[in-house]
């Protein structure tokens, strides 16, 4: 992963000054899931600079399209009390960051064992 767009970047633009070019319109994040017994889990999920470099390598109108793993059963936890405190997490942290809107779409037809869910 090359971040040349967080806080942390070797680039000597800042993201004001950074070319529409070098941003993109869409970024497809499709990767460990959010409740992954998994350190690097978690960093993708809940890392500040991680996740502000995302928001920062879209143009204005970009899209951000994050695969966030099975989808919550009627009976389980609100997301952040529990096996998916991550994917929660990541939406607040996309809100705070000034996302304009934030989607939760589920697919049960996906052929997984579970219905799975898609952050756009």
């Amino acid at each position: 992963f090359n971040d040349n767009f967080g806080s942390t970047s070797s680039i000597s633009k800042s993201v004001d000054e950074t070319d529409a070019q070098d941003q993109f319109d869409v970024l497809i994040m499709d990767c460990l899931d959010p409740n992954d017994d998994h350190p690097f889990a978690k960093v993708l999920y809940t890392d500040d600079g991680y996740v502000t470099s995302l928001y920062d390598a879209l143009t204005e109108d970009g899209i951000l399209v994050v695969q966030v793993g099975e989808a919550s059963e009627i009976d389980d936890a609100a997301d952040e009390n529990g096996d998916f405190e991550n994917r929660s997490t990541m939406i607040k942290m996309l809100d705070a960051i000034g996302f304009k809107s934030i989607h939760i779409y589920e697919e049960s037809h996906c052929e997984f064992l579970a219905p799975w869910t898609t952050l756009i």
